[in-house]
């Protein structure tokens, strides 16, 4: 070994980070007759294998989506020993087992908690929590069939990708990278994924004219190099392409935040009406390689916890914990293990807005406390506003990463003479005539008179503008 090889490894590094798909056909026990129809994807993978083997690493690092998902951050692999089979498929004799590297897993752990970025190890607790099975996903081990049959015998560090902000994606693999240097480790991290599953009529999403347009947008990026066009992307074209490869594909470039990158597409083809790529990623030092714009890269940084950590306040975290493991079908957090500021109320009304971009996507609230506290209300609102808003259709998962949430803490409402006593601005309306009862919360776009507020509220009540009313109003507290 030569003097720089010997440097390189004392400093530790990402030697390689790779696209790869994971159809559990590309395994020739399961494949069989059609593996012939993935050809050029299987020949790209074995060309990947060889490329690992060459680079001797330390440890491989793969991103799943289809591993341990977590409702608030990144889930990683803790138990000492890494393995799994194709037994879901009928080939359970196609077993693969690996060591954990639990240092680096314990310096990834430290180096995201400094950052008050959530990263959670998954051991047999928390599996028999969520009910996992206790094994590495077909997602993981396709692309490690093929490390493994070109010889790579390294130890592992397994988990999955998150459905969290593009930046937050990001900022992982920047954590990652920094983590594999501080371990003096040299590792391959391979971002497990799929394209669009939506490329033809009879594709298993069904076909959108969205998914041909994504693969095609995704390919010539990352032939291009071009990391901050990967983190541009539109989220409406990410959620009609019907992928599964995005995320863990932005959580494995953020690993090259600031390096120049040369990239190497071995393969693309979609013979399923599911999109196939396989790209390698390296390091590069040459002047003509492509530099990400550092001012994009700062940017990313600056907006992390814009959504998420502890810069999050809780009743938003709530709200965002509560939608995101009804979608995903997860155990829901609990009102009584919720800590909350001391200042705020103990009982109050709550409103949950649940927004798409700048799109509403769901609303819902009670005007007065209906539940034993706080933390209980917004956990009722967050799923009322996500799945039974009349308005909207219930979430999916597939929109997770594009919603944002807010919390509306509503004071006792008190009546008052007339608008004159009304600022919208300042005062959420009740209007009451009877049993109906409209509401309307204060500072909302383009309402910026006391009787257009009153007319509105009127109207989502169906009081007619002759009727007599009540009023009342109340002063809203907002959590973003």
């Amino acid at each position: 070994m030569g003097g720089a090889a010997l440097e390189n490894k004392a400093q530790g590094q990402v030697l390689m980070g790779a696209l790869s798909p994971h159809p559990p056909l590309l395994i020739p026990e399961v494949g069989r007759g059609e593996l012939a129809q993935v050809e050029c994807t299987r020949r790209a993978m074995e060309s990947m294998g060889q490329v690992v083997r060459g680079l001797a690493p330390d440890v491989i690092v793969v991103i799943s989506p289809h591993g341990p998902i977590l409702p608030d951050g990144i889930g990683i692999w803790a138990t000492d020993t890494l393995s799994g089979d194709f037994g879901q498929f009928g080939a359970r004799s196609v077993a693969l087992t690996y060591k954990n590297d639990n240092e680096l897993l314990d310096r990834v752990i430290m180096e995201g908690q400094s950052l008050d970025y959530t990263l959670r190890k998954v051991d047999e607790a928390v599996v028999r929590t969520y009910r996992w099975p206790l094994q590495l996903d077909y997602a993981s081990l396709v692309p490690l069939y093929y490390l493994d049959k070109a010889g790579v015998k390294t130890p592992l560090l397994a988990m999955g990708m998150g459905f969290l902000p593009v930046q937050e994606l990001y900022q992982f693999g920047i954590i990652l990278r920094k983590a594999i240097e501080e371990t003096r480790r040299r590792a391959v991290v391979i971002a497990s994924g799929d394209l669009s599953h939506r490329l033809t009529k009879d594709a298993p999403a069904g076909y959108s004219e969205s998914g041909q347009i994504f693969d095609q947008t995704i390919w010539q990026l990352l032939t291009d190099g071009d990391i901050q066009g990967m983190l541009s992307i539109d989220p409406k074209l990410i959620h009609a392409a019907g992928e599964c490869g995005y995320r863990s594909l932005v959580m494995m470039l953020g690993c090259f935040q600031g390096e120049a990158i040369r990239t190497t597409p071995l393969s693309y083809e979609g013979p399923f009406g599911v999109g196939y790529g396989v790209c390698l990623l390296e390091r590069e030092d040459s002047p003509e390689a492509t530099l990400p714009d550092e001012k994009v890269a700062g940017k990313v940084l600056d907006k992390t916890h814009g959504r998420r950590g502890t810069r999050q306040h809780p009743l938003v975290q709530l709200a965002q914990n509560t939608v995101e493991a009804l979608a995903k079908g997860e155990p829901l957090p609990s009102g009584t293990d919720v800590d909350l500021p001391r200042e705020l109320p103990q009982r109050a009304g709550v409103f949950v807005t649940l927004k798409k971009g700048e799109e509403l996507r769901g609303c819902i609230g009670t005007i007065a406390p209906t539940h034993s506290s706080l933390a209980e209300e917004v956990i009722a609102n967050a799923r009322q506003a996500a799945f039974s808003d009349p308005r909207f259709s219930p979430v999916t998962t597939e929109e997770l990463m594009e919603l944002s949430y807010s919390v509306d803490v509503l004071s006792d409402p008190e009546p008052v003479g007339g608008v004159e006593d009304l600022e919208p601005k300042r005062f959420g309306v009740i209007v009451e005539a009877g049993n109906r009862r409209g509401l309307l919360l204060p500072d909302l776009a383009d309402i910026d008179s006391a009787e257009a507020q009153v007319a509105i509220a009127r109207r989502k009540a169906g009081i007619k503008p002759e009727e007599r009313v009540r009023l009342y109003r109340f002063e809203v507290k907002r959590y973003r």
